[in-house]
């Protein structure tokens, strides 16, 4: 079983960009699919923030079964 996959993971992060630079999508691990979203989209957000790329973060946002559930925006 892979660790993630678009079809079957429970949370999907996109991280949007400014102008010119790719957007980021990051899956949750399929494991936590029976964890509450809160819980996933935390442990995506600490393990996001380590990351370079995320300094030049506009908007994040989540989304569960095609629809989304939480947005946070740099201010």
């Amino acid at each position: 079983m892979p660790f993630y996959a678009q079809e079957k993971s429970k949370i999907k992060m996109v991280a949007l960009m400014p102008p010119n630079v790719k957007n980021i999508t990051w899956y949750s691990p399929i494991v936590q699919n029976k964890k509450p979203a809160d819980t996933i989209i935390n442990g995506m957000l600490t393990r996001f923030q380590k990351k370079a790329e995320a300094q030049n973060v506009v908007v994040i946002q989540f989304y569960e079964n095609g629809e989304k559930i939480h947005e946070i925006k740099r201010t």
